[in-house]
This record gives C-alpha cells, structure tokens and sequence, in this order.
C-alpha cells in the first residue's frame, strides 16, 4: 500500500519526527532496510511509531535534506548541520526553511510590514505555528523573518533581470542616435564589484558618462519599493551622475510572460527624505548607525525613461 501524501504545509509532529530521523543518519547515508528496522526499535518516548517517522524522512526528502544514491539514504550538509540541534530549536530551523522555500504568496504580502496578518495565514501553518510556539510573539517573529527573507529572494532574482533591461535600454538609447561605436562602453560593473554605489556605467548619445543604480521593484501597481544601502545613498548624495533607475515586469501583448522594462529613474533628492538618520552622538552609550533601509515612494514620483540625453538636449543628470 503506497502511503497517503504529505499535506502541503507540515505538522508540529511531522517536524519533530523529522529530528529523530535526522539523529539517525550518518554523514555517508544509511542503508534503506536499516533505516526501517531502526524506525520500529527508536525509543522516542511513545512520540512517534515508525509510521510517524516515515512521515518525517518523507518531509526531510521534500524539503530537499534527504537524497537516495541506489539503495543508501544520504543526509545533505545542512542537514547533518541541523541534526546537532536541540529538537526545539530543530523544529523551528525546519519550519523556516520549508515556509521560505515554498515562498507562498500570503508570505510574501507580509514582507512590507511590521505585523503578522493572522487572516492570511493558512490553518494548518497558523496550527503548527501555535504548537511549536507558546508564546504568540514568538510565532510572529518566524514568520516576518520569513516574510523578509522570501521578499529578499524575490528582488535578489529581479535584481540581474533588471540589470540586463537597463543594460539594454541604454544601448537602444545609443543605437537610436546612430552612436553604434559606443556600444562597447555600456558596461555592468556590479559583475566585477557590487559595492561601488551603482550597477551600470554608460554614456549618453550627448557624450556624458553616467551611474546607474537598478533597483527592480515587484510593488504593487502606483507604487515603488526597493532596498538602498548606506553605501549606495552616500554615493548618490555626491555623486551628480549617479541615478536610480527603476525596473518593473510590465505585460507585453506580444509575449505571454510579463517582460522586466525601465519604469523611470530617481536622483538622491527624489528620495532623500525617506532614508533614516543615525541618532545624534553624545546621548550616553547608545549610538547607532544605518547600513540598510526599504524605501516605499510613489510610482508617480518617477522621471520617465533613463537619465540619458541625446545630441544637442539640456541636461539631466543625477544632480537635477
């Protein structure tokens, strides 16, 4: 008889069965009959059977901690990492893993607040949650450090799309001057160094060079939301041709997946008012400084197109 299938989201007893099966395997897997035979001897304290603990390798393997080389049962690194764990401790590590692997989308709607939304989350999610944490805080802390980290794999993957769109919008700038020959000097410098303060170095058809930080933003439609860190707005502050160009998946009738495209570009001052500021100096011990923040500015604060001006036109660079 096959044996029923996983539910979507896992139990608080699925996650606890996947630590005893976890404890059980050795760094160079374990063999497939001995594995059963050590399910139905385990002392688990009258936990778990060697059903439940079917059911917890079964978790492991979705989760992508398990693999089956022929007839062995091989841990993955992270998992033999995980399996030193307290149980408690475990458990949570593996829950987070699972809620940010699968990236539902009633997690993601969370990452841009500071509260737990208990209305989207699932009933099995909300019920293994309240069984794992005691505490309804610490339930809400899992899950927007889950929110955050899954809307940080989004723009991550949006990031290089956007680079790309950008790298080249800036050479159909320059085609549609007949600048063909300067082509070759539209160049991705966040592939040699991401800490310069900006993505992409291009010139303009009017022979002026400008720094063009991308920033893909997957907001809702009338909105712009993207991380900038200290570095990028100390560079913008000072830097007259650096610019903020903003990217967006857009429809395309032609194409049947939406398409990154250039939605508009910023300049520091666009912005500028929404960065943090560190507290005052000589207030005690306590002192802080910024190293990141999300900025949440409306669509309609964009400047059309890139910062790029063709032959003959008045200037728009980064200090505008």
């Amino acid at each position: 008889m096959l044996p029923e299938p996983l539910p979507v989201h896992p139990s608080h007893r699925h996650l606890q069965a996947a630590f005893y099966v976890a404890r059980l395997l050795k760094p160079d897997g374990e063999l497939r009959h001995a594995l059963d035979r050590s399910y139905r001897s385990l002392a688990t304290g009258a936990l778990h059977d060697h059903r439940s603990l079917a059911e917890g390798e079964r978790l492991l393997s979705r989760a992508g901690l398990l693999a089956t080389q022929r007839h062995l049962i091989v841990p993955s690194d992270d998992l033999l990492a995980m399996a030193r764990l307290p149980v408690d401790t475990f458990v949570e590590a593996l829950l987070f893993k699972i809620l940010t692997d699968q990236r539902e989308v009633w997690l993601a709607q969370m990452a841009t607040t500071d509260e737990v939304r208990w209305e989207l989350v699932p009933y099995d999610i909300a019920t293994t949650l309240a069984s794992t944490f005691e505490d309804v805080r610490e339930r809400d802390a899992l899950l927007l450090a889950a929110a955050r980290k899954v809307d940080h794999q989004v723009l991550q993957e949006f990031g290089d799309e956007g680079e790309q769109a950008v790298l080249e919008a800036c050479r159909t700038h320059l085609r549609s001057a007949g600048m063909q020959h300067m082509l070759a000097d539209v160049a991705q410098v966040s592939l040699i160094d991401d800490t310069l303060g900006y993505d992409i170095a291009s010139p303009d058809a009017a022979g002026q060079r400008h720094r063009l930080e991308v920033k893909a933003t997957s907001a809702p439609s009338g909105w712009v939301e993207f991380f900038i860190s200290r570095n990028e707005a100390t560079v913008a502050e000072r830097d007259p041709r650096w610019s903020l160009v903003v990217t967006r998946r857009e429809r395309d009738p032609t194409i049947t997946e939406p398409v990154m495209q250039v939605a508009g570009w910023l300049t520091h001052s666009d912005f500028a008012q929404a960065l943090p500021a560190d507290p005052p100096l000589g207030r005690g011990q306590l002192r802080g400084r910024w190293a990141s923040c999300r900025i949440t500015i409306s669509a309609q604060c964009l400047r059309p197109g890139l910062p790029l001006r063709k032959p003959n036109e008045p200037g728009s660079t980064g200090a505008t």
